[in-house]
């Protein structure tokens, strides 16, 4: 079963993976980002002999060192690990480019939208990079919820079709 997630995990990625590279870039041009599955064990050995060798210690432990529990999603940035690399607010860039690209290619697949929720739109952006995000966001057609301290700090995400609310004290009243 383990090499079946695998399997399954692997073909996920490498089917998101040039779509999200390519918002990365939008997002943040100034870097080069890859995203490389590691599957959590060598690649060269079949999953059944790690366990067999790795018997005892996996159990001294109480958990299994090696498989696919230890799966990742490695991503580095000019060739160094991202965490690195990156401010809060470029992370949280990067992380919601990875997720547009989740919602993109479930509309490939289905047909269907996905919904986006972002608590604190603003926070940690700049006015450049909190407009890039929402004219990735409306580029994709699909309804977003955003939440924020005061309403100019969604100002980039409002058009035509947008509602606010406020919420103060429990109240929620339409804005």
């Amino acid at each position: 079963m383990a090499e079946q997630i695998d399997q399954w995990r692997e073909s996920y990625v490498n089917q998101l993976k040039n779509v999200a590279e390519q918002l990365c870039r939008t997002f943040l041009p100034e870097f080069d980002i890859d995203l490389k599955y590691y599957r959590g064990w060598e690649k060269d050995q079949p999953y059944q002999s790690i366990l067999e060798k790795n018997f005892e210690r996996d159990q001294q432990l109480g958990y299994t060192f090696s498989g696919p529990n230890k799966a990742d999603l490695r991503i580095k940035v000019n060739a160094t690990p991202v965490e690195d690399v990156l401010s809060r607010g470029q992370l949280k860039l990067m992380v919601c480019a990875l997720r547009v690209a989740q919602g993109q290619h479930l509309t490939e697949l289905t047909g269907k939208q996905c919904i986006y929720l972002i608590d604190d739109f603003a926070s940690e952006l700049d006015s450049l990079r909190r407009q890039r995000l929402a004219d990735s966001l409306k580029g994709t057609g699909a309804q977003v919820f955003v939440s924020s301290i005061t309403e100019s700090q969604v100002a980039d995400m409002l058009d035509e079709s947008s509602k606010t609310f406020h919420v103060a004290h429990g109240v929620i009243e339409q804005g």
